[in-house]
């Protein structure tokens, strides 16, 4: 009886994925391990659109000089070229967050071992965090990430204590908007690049 008492107040959080609180080493690595996974997930998406936007904002910009004159091409320039640079500066950015963090991939480790040995409602956001991450392999980067909100939301302002472990989260919380950013504008030249050659072809 008091074997099956035990079992239902048991904490179901702390014997997800086959650990428990207890458990820091295994559960900090198992967490830098989702971190790098989405890492090397999100280099290779980042610089599938780093390509696009290069190849559509600059070709995009190129074929607007072409096609405008006068007092709307003085427009263009100013307003083509920056989005052009906002496009390809966003997705760079991504890219440079994310090599960063693998840069610091060894102190990760021991700063999530640090952070979670503080208080068990920090243990247990990770162990969520993990577990939601595993759970969701098959999603798209950008979706996965999403799960990382509640653990930086958990690390507030602590998250100056642990250099790595906050260039990660920002990093990694950063990179939906960031892709976003520089995805609608591509589609956006890509759109006004076809525009242009029917202006040229006319």
């Amino acid at each position: 009886m008091s074997s099956d008492h035990s079992d239902m107040n048991q904490d179901p959080i702390a014997s997800a994925g086959g650990f428990g609180l207890d458990d820091l080493d295994q559960l900090a690595q198992r967490a830098v391990d989702s971190v790098m996974k989405l890492v090397r997930r999100g280099t290779a998406l980042a610089g599938g659109v780093l390509m696009l936007a290069i190849l559509f904002g600059v070709g995009g910009f190129l074929l607007g000089l072409a096609a405008l004159d006068g007092g709307i091409e003085k427009v263009w320039i100013a307003v083509g070229g920056a989005f052009a640079l906002v496009a390809i500066g966003s997705v760079g950015i991504a890219i440079l967050r994310l090599r960063s963090v693998r840069k610091g991939a060894n102190t990760l480790v021991t700063e999530v071992r640090s952070l979670i040995g503080g208080d068990k409602q920090t243990k247990r956001t990770v162990i969520e965090t993990v577990e939601s991450t595993d759970a969701s392999d098959g999603d798209g980067v950008v979706a996965v990430s999403k799960q990382f909100f509640s653990l930086k939301n958990e690390v507030g302002d602590r998250i100056g204590q642990f250099k790595s472990l906050g260039l990660a989260l920002t990093a990694i919380t950063s990179f939906p908007g960031l892709v976003a950013l520089a995805t609608v504008i591509t589609f956006v030249f890509a759109g006004l690049s076809v525009l242009f050659l029917i202006a040229l072809a006319l």
